[in-house]
Parts: C-alpha cells; structure tokens; sequence
C-alpha cells in the first residue's frame, strides 16, 4: 500500500505529494558553538509527566511514508526518562509502545534534546520549553523527521469522569482508504457526559478539497480511560469520535491528544474543553488573528491573517497572506467585503466569508472553544485545498517593538524539497535593525540533513498598530547564508503566528513568549 503523502504544520494540516526515497546515512551539520545563552531554564526545568503529540514523515529504504504518534513521557528532573508510553501509526501499522529509558537536556534558554527508547530502538528530538508545562518539539533522525507540542500532565484528570462536558477538536492526517490516498481534515464538537457517552456530536470534514457541510456522529461514539494500568499510570484511553477510531492521552480536563488507531488513517490532533454554550452571533466581537495550512492542487500551502468581527454579522479590516506552493497571495488586493453566521443550534459552529473584488472569494468553518479561541477550516468548493488551523482573538491594545521584546520559543514546519521540521529560541529586542536573533535545530527531510545550533538574526518590522501584517526577516550565516521571510499577525504580546512568504518554499508556525 502507497501511503505517500506529505502534510504541512503538524497540529492541523497535511500536505499532498508523492514521491520515494532510499535509505541512507544522511549529514548532520553543527553550527559554531554559541555564546553563553541566558535564561531561566535547566534540565530541572522538565519534571514531571509530559502528553506529546506529533507526525511527519519517515523513509524506510525505498518507501516514504507518513507517520503520527501522541504519549507521554516522564521526566524526572534530573536528565533522565524514567518510563512512558506512545501509541504510533505508520507504514507497518498501529501499535502501543512503552518507554523503557530515555535522557533529557536542556539550557538556560529552554533549549536542549531528548531520547525516548522503547522495544524498536531510541527516537532522537530537539525540544525548546515555552515554560515548565509546555513546548515545542522536533524527530532529528536520520530517516524520520516529525513535529509537535508537549504539555505537563494532571494526573488528578486520569479518569472518565474528568472528561465532562463540550470538546471543540481538530484532526488532520491522511485517509488511506482511496486509492491514491488523499489529504484530509475534520473539525467539530461533542458533550462528553462524564461516564464514557457522547452527544451531540456534529463535524465538518473536507476530504481532498471537498467540504462535507455540517454531519451528526455516526452512532457508535464513545470515550473511555483504558481500565488497566495504562489509564491510571500514563492517561491513555481509547474514543470513537466522528465516525474514527483513536487512542487519546489526557493532558487536564481541558485537553487531550488524540491519534488514529485505524490503519487507513493516520489521522491526529487535539480535543478542547469547550465553555458553556450558548453561543450566538455576538459571541465573535473582537479582531481575530488565523493560521492554517494543509495542501492545494498545486501543492503545500500556508495561510495567515487577521480580521475584525463586530458582533452583528459582519466581518471588517480583513488582511491575509498565503503562500501556495510559492505562490503569494496578499489581501486587500481590491475592495474587501465579510460577514459571518453562527449556528442557530447555539453549539458554537458557524461560518465566515469574504470577497475581494479582485483575488475572489475566500470561505471558513469554525467551532469555538469560547468566544476568543476557535478551530478554523477552509472550505471553498471547486478550489482542491485541504486546510485548517487556529483562530485567536487579538489583544485591544497595540503591538510595539517594546512590548513584544523578550525570549520566545518557537516551531515552524513546512516543505522545501520534503518536509522540514524546525524548533529553536528567539530573542527580540525594542532596537531597531536586526532586533530579532536565536539559534535553532531542524531536519531537512528531502536532502536527509540534520542541522544543530543554527545562529539568526534579522528585523522584526511592526506596522502600527501592529495586529495586521508585520514583517519578519531572519539569515543564518552558516553553513551558508539562507534568509528565511515571514509575514508576522501578532496575537497579543505573547504568542505571534508566522507565515512564510519565499518563493522556493512553504513554512509556518508560531513563536511563543517564554518566563
């Protein structure tokens, strides 16, 4: 069975390609040493029980393929990892694995590594901590390359009853089950009712570039904590949701992390806590920054923006940059007009539309977790793109160089040749110039590279009042000079989404303020 298929931004999208590989040794490439690094964090830092969540990519001699996994890893304070379990889904199919040791690092700017061994062998990643709860997360192997997030877990939650109430969830992965396999994405909700039962379970899929509308779940969904020890000791349980069949790992009440369990879907993603509906037209009266990627016809693509909801149906001050296989797309470009509908059912689903009189129609699915925070889907028919994300509610206040400066960890994911996976640390300071600098790690899948300790620094340019389209420019002088560009919306003084903007290749991410 071919399941080639590459996808773009490990949370929510994928991208569409086809295309092998051989099994080789590969190059790791190590930048300069650094200067001393400050910061706050230490290998003390990562203590406790970690839920991860990742996919990408993995070459085993003449197969490429697609691959996802989520668990849980424990951290012991002191650099080593004294168990943990993941459930996988790959070429050779689903399978749960336990961790028997591991090591961890990490300095004082939150950087470091991290080694997970289980029965298959020991899977190598570069981390950078955002805090002692959270960060991000990249595979720096030779033949696999994946992304993702960790967060520290509450043991407390380890149950069904803790699972009560609304969830908002975002899958995105791979249907196997055509021929060939197609990109695809569902985003919805569902009432968990403390013991195992669902309902009112609704979903919007779109399964190669076609929208499915609205669905009720299927019958059959559940959820339930596994009853052996691996529901108590590590949080893992087991759920139908909308018609597909994962394994979860609780974080808190408020989240888990999901995986298909499904040998013809290599689907993953997150279920949110959702606040109390109802929800209503004036539940979206604020600015709004977005970030969604998946695939096109014409391959990759990448998606930012920002827009203003005025609580009565109507969608102002709309700007968006897209990046389509290389091809840029920048709104305004004409007259821009918007509205949007939330579902009469009050569940919180609802949809936005905009028209610029000369790039053409744009149309999204939502679900709100609450009415700053949303999972957001592209849904234009005819069009073949695949694609979904995050749509967060913007601070009122400006953005300045002054208050964003300061230490940010940070992921970006994408394709250059194959897919590319990056982790690192940003600093950014009120100075004008090159304000922004940082060191990074990432993996090249298509040339099988390896890159560590990778120095940067470039401009971050804001444009008053700094929540539309800012710039970000960012060049290694090692082992080459390679400038990376890319269009910054800045959620609020903590958190700002990336959208790459070069030619030759589609990358986005977010960069995340550390203490």
């Amino acid at each position: 069975m071919n399941r080639s298929i590459m996808r773009l931004l490990p949370l929510v999208a994928i991208l569409l390609a086809s295309l092998t590989a051989a099994c080789n040794n590969g190059g790791t490439i190590v930048g300069p040493p650094p200067p001393p690094v400050p910061g706050n964090f230490s290998t003390a830092s990562l203590t406790g029980h970690y839920a991860f969540l990742m996919s990408g990519r993995e070459a085993l001699c003449n197969i490429v393929d697609n691959f996802a996994r989520a668990g849980t890893f424990f951290a012991d304070g002191q650099g080593r990892i004294t168990g943990g379990l993941e459930d996988v889904n790959t070429c050779a199919g689903v399978g749960t694995l336990q961790f028997t040791s591991g090591s961890y690092s990490i300095t004082a700017d939150g950087r470091g590594t991290l080694h997970l061994t289980n029965s298959t062998g020991t899977t190598n990643y570069s981390i950078t901590l955002s805090s002692t709860t959270r960060g991000f997360i990249a595979q720096t192997d030779v033949n696999s390359t994946a992304s993702g997030s960790f967060q520290r877990q509450n043991t407390a939650a380890f149950s069904n009853p803790a699972i009560a109430g609304g969830y908002v969830f975002d899958f995105a992965g791979v249907d196997y089950s055509p021929s060939p396999p197609v990109p695809a994405s569902i985003i919805g909700r569902f009432s968990a009712d403390g013991g195992g039962g669902i309902s009112n379970g609704l979903f919007d899929a779109n399964i190669d570039g076609a929208p499915s509308n609205q669905q009720a779940f299927p019958p059959g969904a559940f959820y339930q904590v596994d009853t052996n020890g691996d529901g108590t000791t590590y949080g893992r349980g087991t759920a139908n949701i909308a018609g597909h069949d994962f394994a979860f790992y609780i974080v808190d009440a408020t989240r888990l992390r999901l995986v298909s369990i499904h040998p013809l879907e290599a689907f993953s993603g997150d279920a949110f806590a959702q606040q109390s509906p109802p929800f209503t037209i004036a539940s979206l009266n604020s600015s709004f920054a977005f970030l969604l990627g998946g695939s096109s016809p014409s391959g990759g693509i990448a998606t930012a923006g920002r827009f203003t909801a005025d609580g009565a149906g109507n969608i102002t001050n709309v700007a968006l940059d897209e990046n389509d296989s290389g091809n840029i797309t920048l709104l305004p470009t004409g007259t821009v007009t918007g509205s949007y509908t939330v579902d009469a059912n009050q569940l919180g689903g609802g949809t936005v539309t905009w028209t610029d009189t000369t790039v053409g129609t744009f149309t999204f699915i939502f679900y709100l977790i609450s009415p700053t925070q949303a999972v957001f889907q592209e849904a234009e028919t005819g069009t073949g793109i695949t694609s979904d994300g995050t749509l967060l509610a913007q601070t009122a206040g400006p953005i300045t160089p002054a208050s964003l400066a300061g230490d940010f960890a940070f992921a970006w994911n994408g394709v250059i040749s194959d897919e590319v996976d990056f982790v690192g640390q940003l600093n950014l300071t009120s100075a004008s110039g090159n304000n922004a600098s940082g060191i990074m790690d990432f993996n090249e899948f298509g040339v099988a590279t390896r890159f560590f300790d990778i120095q940067f620094k470039g401009p971050l340019t804001i444009t008053a009042p700094g929540t539309g389209p800012n710039t970000l420019t960012l060049t290694t002088t090692f082992p080459s000079p390679t400038t990376f560009k890319f269009t910054a919306y800045a959620v609020d003084s903590n958190t700002v989404l990336l959208v790459g903007v070069d030619t030759n290749r589609v990358l986005a991410g977010s960069i995340a303020r550390q203490p």
